[in-house]
């Protein structure tokens, strides 16, 4: 990697007016180079602003073999796509194909559009007129990406009636399998060079082998991971087995719609349809109200549940029993067939007790690696086995075949090294990836972590309150609402307030609006879509947002659209979550602690993940203020602190809204607001809660 290409002279210089030498990302395409070559495994940490994706692009593009590139989400795809790779490939001047591929639910479904529109069955304005635009873009798409549709809210009642899922796709039967968007897609990315996918698709693949990269994978030399942070957790997602009153509500409607198409008149599809539907909805009502996490004995010991899943398979049995003399009378029969025993099969499998299994051993066996739990939300319910790691199945994944792995992430080492994160993902000595691949050298595991080359020391300051903010308080969340809104006052551009639990959100929200003047914008989670809060935030220069866990990674606000993040208090997961419970019970059953090396683990890289929010370029400045002083005040705390950026620290309010002030050129004309006066144990000046 030389000067020609990443000097203050070279080929990216001369394409990009404030084009800046970076040694890290130098050292980081170096090392991408050699694993390419080496066939090897390379973990790297690259700090924010280091240009980790030009760093492994260039090198994939000059080698010219085919390369898959997975990033965590779908807009990430699509940045790399539409930006990233035109870039390097105008660059470098080479001529290779790329395609971008997704997983079903994000191409429109000829087959499915028809069947929604031909029913009429659409009960409100909006979903008919977003019904119509989805056929209007359908018509005129090359694709079918339902990203570029813009105003399409992501959670659209709509969408999965115009989309197929691995459930009721009809595969090479379908009527219109020849103009499908999926099998085109999938065609675009055997064809290209460099293929773009996303995690959720490359694990879909790892476990069901039907999402259109089992054969991708085979034909690539060089597999890059982006975002690897994230892979354990989105792995296990897709490594386990999941079954829900969306899927029963589904298959119910597709009964009613195949039986009224094909079968009209020859049995009752809308009985059939309304009792599956009513036994899943009133399995719901068992659970209890709003969002929770159980565990399998939880679950049983709600009233009415053993009974409600009865009913629920006897519905399941009953619909069988219906369909089964129309099997041969058209594919979609045969599909529905295909879904009812397999929602059968996955509902006794949950529910079957682990204490008298028909295989105890095997049972026994599985049990200790799998995690039968059920995910509540306010309108549904999953029941879900999920593995406590990813580990055996992605080692022996990369052990397979003779490519080159590349895992970076901004986050992956912990007390500067990677054992955490090699621990999760099956990447410790003596696991089967390893071990020499043909062509490939040893050792086949290299490890490199590049420091971001922000000044955090000029552009940043770090408040860390050593007293009087303790998350166990009971008015910890307007506490952190009344500093939030001292610094939000005399902040001259965008904030975020990020929580740790959904339930924090509102009654910081709440406050923040009665302590800041009616010209401050304050948005909050769950009240509209993400894609429109970001939206109204990007538009409105000194608005603060509140938000929880998909606000804390993946959201890039440069300059003076973000000058200030307030994190509420550390970010553990809850103890009582059954997975959580289930990891650390069995590390403790190893005799190691459960708290060390598990949740100060995750909650470091957690934390850091919310505090690179702040600074995204060498012109960007900011505060941070995480409110929690267990941080100062606990060895553990100072070793998560130690895992942050080198942030200048401050310990009192004022001096973190003196370094703000100084960013914001005249006082603003609304001053901050007097929260002594309001309330005077949040005071703040002289406050021992705010002095070293």
């Amino acid at each position: 990697m030389t000067d020609a290409l990443w000097g203050g002279q070279g080929l990216f210089a001369e394409a990009l007016p404030g084009w800046r030498e970076r040694p890290g990302q130098r050292q980081l395409a170096t090392a991408v180079e050699h694993a390419m070559a080496e066939r090897g495994i390379l973990l790297a940490e690259a700090g924010t602003g280091t240009g980790k994706t030009l760093a492994y692009l260039v090198p994939a593009l000059l080698r010219g073999e085919r390369v898959i590139v997975s990033t965590a989400t779908r807009a990430l795809q699509d940045q790399l796509f539409r930006k990233d790779l035109p870039l390097a490939r105008g660059v470098l001047g080479v001529q290779l194909r790329a395609a971008v591929l997704k997983g079903r639910t994000n191409y429109v479904c000829h087959y499915r559009l028809k069947r929604t529109q031909g029913e009429g069955l659409l009960d409100n304005r909006r979903a008919v007129q977003e019904l119509r635009r989805v056929a209007l873009f359908a018509g005129t798409s090359g694709d079918g990406d339902l990203s570029a549709l813009g105003g399409l809210d992501e959670k659209s009642p709509v969408i999965p009636l115009v989309t197929s899922t691995r459930d009721n796709c009809l595969g090479s039967d379908c009527p219109d399998y020849r103009a499908c968007f999926v099998m085109k897609a999938r065609r675009e990315a055997m064809a290209a060079d460099v293929v773009i996918i996303n995690h959720h698709l490359f694990f879909a693949n790892v476990a069901l082998r039907d999402e259109g990269v089992a054969e991708l994978l085979p034909s690539a030399t060089t597999v890059v991971l982006d975002e690897a942070h994230q892979l354990s957790d989105i792995g296990a997602q897709f490594l386990g087995s999941s079954v829900g009153t969306a899927q029963a509500l589904e298959l119910a409607r597709d009964v009613l719609a195949c039986g009224l198409q094909l079968a009209r008149g020859v049995a009752d599809w809308q009985g059939l349809s309304s009792r599956l539907q009513k036994a899943a909805r009133d399995q719901r009502l068992i659970a209890p109200h709003g969002a929770h996490r159980l565990d399998w004995a939880q679950a049983q010991a709600l009233e009415g549940w053993a009974e409600g899943l009865n009913r629920w398979q006897e519905e399941l049995a009953g619909l069988l029993a219906a369909l089964d003399p129309f099997e041969a009378l058209a594919p979609e029969f045969t599909r529905l067939i295909e879904r009812c025993r397999e929602q059968q099969a996955l509902l006794a499998a949950w529910q079957r007790d682990a204490t008298s299994p028909p295989d105890a051993e095997a049972v026994a066996v599985a049990a200790q690696e799998t995690v039968r739990w059920l995910e509540v939300g306010s309108h549904y319910l999953r029941l879900l086995a999920t593995p406590l790691g990813v580990g055996p199945a992605f080692s022996a994944l990369l052990a397979q075949r003779p490519q080159a792995w590349v895992l970076v992430s901004a986050t992956l080492t912990l007390d500067g090294g990677f054992r955490y994160t090699r621990a999760r993902l099956g990447l410790n000595e003596g696991s089967p990836a390893l071990a020499a691949v043909e062509g490939g050298v040893l050792p086949r595991l290299r490890e490199l972590r590049v420091a971001s080359p922000f000044d955090y020391a000029r552009q940043t300051r770090l408040l860390v309150p050593r007293a009087g903010f303790h998350p166990s308080d009971a008015e910890h969340s307007l506490r952190v609402a009344e500093l939030a809104a001292r610094l939000v006052a005399v902040n001259p551009g965008g904030s975020f307030v990020l929580t740790t639990t959904l339930r924090a959100i509102g009654r910081i929200a709440s406050r923040l609006r009665e302590l800041l003047p009616p010209n401050r914008v304050v948005l909050e989670q769950a009240s509209e879509s993400k894609q429109v809060l970001l939206q109204r935030f990007a538009a409105n220069p000194e608005a603060v947002l509140v938000g929880s866990h998909s606000f804390w990674e993946g959201v890039d606000f440069p300059g003076e659209q973000l000058t200030l993040v307030v994190i509420d208090k550390l970010p553990f997961a809850p103890p009582d979550d059954p997975m959580v419970a289930a990891r650390i019970k069995r590390l403790e059953a190893a005799g190691r602690s459960g708290f060390m090396d598990y949740s100060l683990p995750q909650a470091a890289l957690a934390l850091q993940q919310g505090a690179g929010r702040l600074i995204r370029s060498e012109r960007d400045w900011g505060v941070l203020a995480v409110c929690d002083q267990r941080l100062a005040s606990t060895a553990w705390g100072r070793r998560l602190l130690a895992s942050l950026q080198p942030f200048a620290r401050v310990e009192s309010v004022d001096e973190a809204a003196a370094f703000l002030l100084a960013h914001a050129g005249p006082a603003p004309a609304s001053a901050a607001p007097d929260v002594a006066a309001e309330n005077p144990a949040a005071a703040v000046d002289g406050d021992p809660a705010f002095e070293g």
